[in-house]
């Protein structure tokens, strides 16, 4: 091959390729772009969802650094009421009645007709409390079988018999999965077969 002819050749070569390219390009350059979006796409989302993956786990650890620091009944119904929505809420709400129903049931023999009024208000409110998580979806069986059980007792103190085996019936469901719910059934069966004589006990703290 000639001199002359070695650069003849390349720009043979060159153009063979530019064509080869226009060709390659018409055929698949919608494909080539479409591919191209859709790798953007698909890193723009995967960035999206562990910045808010990440961000979602950073509340939740303040929930729950929040909810450890609330110890009174009316912090914890706080809390929850500004945290709706979250199992952390819910868990305040359950502690919330267990500290109120403690409280009611430690003032409930008082003579002091002002704390009596007190101890009855905290129980009642207990009870309240009870109802608005027991059909909760994200309490979790255990939590269910022991507000359940919490709430019969609060009923069977302020004589709402029907109410308390009714709870401790619901609770008693659930003695085969939780503690609380086989307590429940000792419960049931101590209300039924002694339901006059508990009326004349709770009778003496009026």
């Amino acid at each position: 091959m000639t001199t002359q002819e070695q650069p003849h050749n390349q720009l043979v070569q060159v153009d063979s390729m530019r064509m080869s390219f226009a060709d390659f390009a018409e055929v698949h350059g919608k494909k080539i772009i479409v591919a191209a979006i859709s790798l953007i796409l698909l890193s723009t989302i995967y960035f999206t969802v562990t910045y808010i993956s990440k961000n979602a786990i950073e509340e939740e650890s303040k929930r729950w650094a929040g909810l450890g620091a609330s110890q009174q009944s009316a912090a914890l119904q706080e809390f929850a009421k500004n945290n709706s929505g979250t199992s952390q809420a819910l868990i305040a709400r359950v502690e919330a009645a267990r500290v109120l129903l403690a409280q009611g049931m430690t003032l409930f023999a008082s003579t002091n007709l002002e704390i009596k009024k007190e101890a009855t208000n905290n129980i009642e409110k207990a009870i309240e409390l009870y109802d608005l998580v027991i059909n909760d979806p994200l309490l979790n069986l255990e939590l269910k079988a022991q507000s359940l059980l919490n709430a019969g007792k609060g009923h069977e103190a302020l004589r709402h018999f029907d109410k308390a085996k009714d709870c401790y019936t619901q609770a008693s469901l659930l003695a085969d999965k939780t503690g609380a719910g086989f307590l429940a059934v000792k419960y049931l069966k101590n209300l039924q077969d002694n339901q006059v004589d508990l009326a004349t006990f709770y009778k003496n703290f009026d």
